[in-house]
């Protein structure tokens, strides 16, 4: 009998654990996408994906006064893991204009139809990826501050590249 009880509640116990386990992503309010991305014509072959509310934080110091000024905020992310890194396109360099670095941002919807193009700067863009390891895995997260949610909920494709001013 009390074999019969013991395996009972080990079995309990298992069926329990297993049940209420999640992984981080799920805990911390991630929701799962399914997108297909691309950058130019290249599928990245995307791993895995969500979009997840995150803390971003803006810093600006000027040793030369002793100043400096800070903000945060928080915004959704689009993170991704993929094998393939994103394609650098140039643009011509322009005196006076803004050349920093961009993600340009094409959206398709489920019958291939262009919805709309946006370019972000690069700096909303984080990206870790071990390069001494051969075929290291990139990882993205995409700040979506300027991206309407809307837009996100008919997007069916993602084409991004990065946009680089060449002299």
């Amino acid at each position: 009998m009390t074999n019969k009880a013991i395996l009972l509640i080990t079995v309990q116990l298992i069926v329990f654990n297993v049940l209420s386990a999640q992984n981080i992503k799920e805990s911390l309010g991630g929701i799962k996408t399914n997108f297909q991305i691309f950058s130019d014509t290249i599928d990245l072959k995307v791993s895995d994906q969500i979009i997840i509310l995150r803390a971003e934080k803006k810093t600006h110091e000027d040793a030369s006064f002793g100043t400096g000024w800070g903000y945060g905020y928080q915004s959704y992310h689009l993170e991704f893991i993929t094998k393939e890194n994103i394609t650098v396109k140039n643009y011509r360099f322009r005196a006076g204009r803004d050349n920093e670095n961009k993600l340009e941002l094409t959206f398709y919807d489920s019958n291939n139809n262009n919805l709309t193009s946006i370019s972000i700067p690069f700096d909303y863009v984080d990206l870790f990826n071990n390069s001494s390891i051969i075929n290291s895995p990139f990882f993205y997260s995409i700040d979506l501050i300027d991206v309407p949610i809307v837009l996100l909920d008919k997007t069916h494709k993602i084409v991004m590249n990065k946009m680089v001013a060449k002299k």
